[in-house]
C-alpha cells in the first residue's frame, strides 16, 4: 500500500478500513469472546489456578514460537498471506477448545492458537507499517488498537451469555466462526484488485533471518525488554480480572460484563493515544497510560469486594485505552526497511511476557491468594514504564546514544527510513 502525499489521519484511517481494521477487528472478536470463558471453562474443569495458568500461558509460547516463522512466511509471501494462514489457525483452534478438558489437549489447542494470534498481529502491523508516513504512523497504530479494543469490549459480553445460554462448547464453536468471519472483508476487499495484484509481494528483498536478527541484536533487546514487561501485565490482567470475578462468585454474564467494564473504558480513549503519539511524542501517552493500568492493578489488589473490582476496572481500561497502539508503534519507529524479521523477533521478545503473566496470576494464586498476584503484577508495570522512559526515550525521535548507535549500525537504506 502507497503513502499518499499530504494524507491526513482521517483519510489514513478510511483507506484502511476495509483492509485492515474491520477484518482485524472481526479476527479479534472471537479472541475477545474467549477472555472471560476460556478461564471459567478451566475453573469449571476443576482445575487448580496452577493449571488454570499453564493452560493459558500456552497461548503466549504458541506467538513466542510462532514469531519467527511468522516474520519468514511475511517476508517471503507478504503480510496478507500471513494474515490469512494465520485467520484460520486461530479460528479453528477456538472451535476445538470445547472439545475436551484434557490439560494436553488444552495447551496444544492454545499454543496453535498463539502462533495465528501472534501471525495476524505481525501481519497488520506490516500492512499499516508500509501504508502510513512516520507522522501519521501513530494514528494509524493507534486504529489497530482500537479496533482490537472494540472486539474486546463485545467480545466478553457476548462470550459470558453464550455461555450461559448455550454452554461451553457451542461458545467455542462461535468464536471460531466468529474469527474466521475476518476473512470475509479482507478477501473481498482485494478481489476487486487486477488480477496479479491482489495480494501485494514485499516490498524489499528477503534478507536471512538469521543475519537479520544477528545484525539487529543489540536493538531488539533494547526495544524488547519493556514491551515484554508491559505484555507480562496485560496479559496477567486477563487471568486475574475474571478469576477474582468467579472468586466472588459471579456468573458468567457478570464476569464477562467484568471484563468488558474496563475494555469499555479502553475503547473510549483510543484515539487520544494516537494524537498524543504523533503531536507530543510517544511518551505522553506510554507514561500516563501505564502509570494508569499499573495503578489499577494496584486497587485491584487492595480491593475484595465487585465493588472494588469494578473501580479497577475502569481504572485500568483508560490507562489501557490511552495506551493503544504504544507498542505497535514504538516497533514501526524502530524497524528497518526489511521490516519482517525485525517485527517478528520484537514481537517474539514481547510475547514471552504472555507467558510469565499467566504464570505469575496461577503461581501467586495458588501460594499466596489472588490479590498478591495483582499486586506483583502492578509492581511488573513500573518497572516497564522505568525501561521504557530510560532506555527506549521518544523512539519518533531517538535520542539515547546506546539507542542512536544501534540504528545508525543499519544498512544505510534502514537507516534512511528510521529517521524519516
Amino acid at each position: 500500500m502507497e503513502q499518499p502525499e499530504s494524507e491526513t489521519g482521517r483519510s489514513l484511517a478510511r483507506r484502511l478500513a476495509l483492509e485492515v481494521y474491520v477484518p482485524w477487528t472481526l479476527a479479534q472478536l472471537g479472541r475477545g469472546m474467549l477472555l472471560p470463558v476460556v478461564p471459567l471453562y478451566l475453573r469449571d474443569a476443576g482445575l487448580s489456578y496452577t493449571m488454570v495458568a499453564v493452560v493459558l500461558a500456552a497461548l503466549g509460547l504458541g506467538a513466542v514460537l510462532g514469531g519467527l516463522p511468522s516474520g519468514s512466511i511475511a517476508g517471503r509471501h507478504g503480510p496478507e498471506w500471513l494474515f490469512v494462514g494465520a485467520t484460520v489457525a486461530t479460528g479453528l483452534t477456538a472451535a476445538l477448545l470445547g472439545i475436551s478438558t484434557a490439560v494436553f489437549a488444552l495447551v496444544a489447542f492454545r499454543l496453535l492458537y498463539g502462533v495465528g494470534v501472534v501471525g495476524m498481529r505481525v501481519s497488520v502491523q506490516m500492512l499499516v507499517n508500509l501504508a502510513a508516513p512516520v507522522r501519521l504512523r501513530g494514528r494509524g497504530m493507534s486504529g489497530l488498537g482500537g479496533a482490537l479494543r472494540l472486539a474486546f469490549f463485545v467480545g466478553p459480553l457476548v462470550g459470558g451469555v453464550l455461555v450461559d445460554l448455550v454452554g461451553f462448547s457451542m461458545t467455542f464453536l462461535v468464536c471460531g466462526v466468529t474469527t474466521l468471519c475476518g476473512l470475509i472483508p479482507f478477501l473481498a476487499v482485494r478481489r476487486d484488485r487486477p488480477e496479479g495484484q491482489r495480494f501485494d509481494r514485499p516490498a524489499v528483498p528477503w534478507s536471512s533471518l538469521s543475519n537479520a536478527l544477528h545484525q539487529h541484536r543489540g536493538l531488539l533487546f533494547l526495544a524488547g525488554t519493556g514491551p515484554a514487561l508491559v505484555m507480562t501485565v496485560r496479559e496477567g490482567r486477563n487471568v486475574v480480572v475474571p478469576l477474582i470475578g468467579d472468586e466472588l462468585g459471579l456468573s458468567a454474564t457478570a464476569v464477562g460484563a467484568l471484563v468488558a467494564i474496563g475494555t469499555g473504558a479502553d475503547l473510549l480513549l483510543f484515539p487520544v493515544a494516537g494524537w498524543l503519539m504523533d503531536r507530543f511524542g510517544r511518551l505522553y501517552a506510554i507514561v500516563p497510560a501505564f502509570s494508569l493500568l499499573g495503578l489499577g492493578m494496584f486497587v485491584l489488589g487492595m480491593s475484595d469486594t465487585a465493588t472494588g473490582a469494578i473501580v479497577a476496572g475502569v481504572i485500568m481500561g483508560i490507562g489501557n485505552g490511552m495506551s493503544a497502539g504504544t507498542m505497535l508503534t514504538l516497533g514501526g519507529d524502530l524497524a528497518p526497511t526489511d521490516a519482517g524479521p525485525f517485527l517478528a523477533a520484537l514481537g517474539m521478545m514481547q510475547d514471552s511476557g504472555a507467558v510469565v503473566g499467566p504464570v505469575i496470576v496461577g503461581w501467586l494464586a495458588d501460594s499466596a491468594g489472588l490479590a498478591q498476584s495483582a499486586l506483583v503484577l502492578a509492581a511488573v508495570m513500573f518497572v516497564a514504564i522505568a525501561w521504557i522512559v530510560i532506555v527506549l526515550g521518544d523512539t519518533a525521535r531517538p535520542s539515547r546514544p546506546w539507542l542512536v548507535r544501534r540504528l545508525d549500525a543499519t544498512t544505510p537504506q534502514a537507516t534512511s527510513t528510521l529517521h524519516r
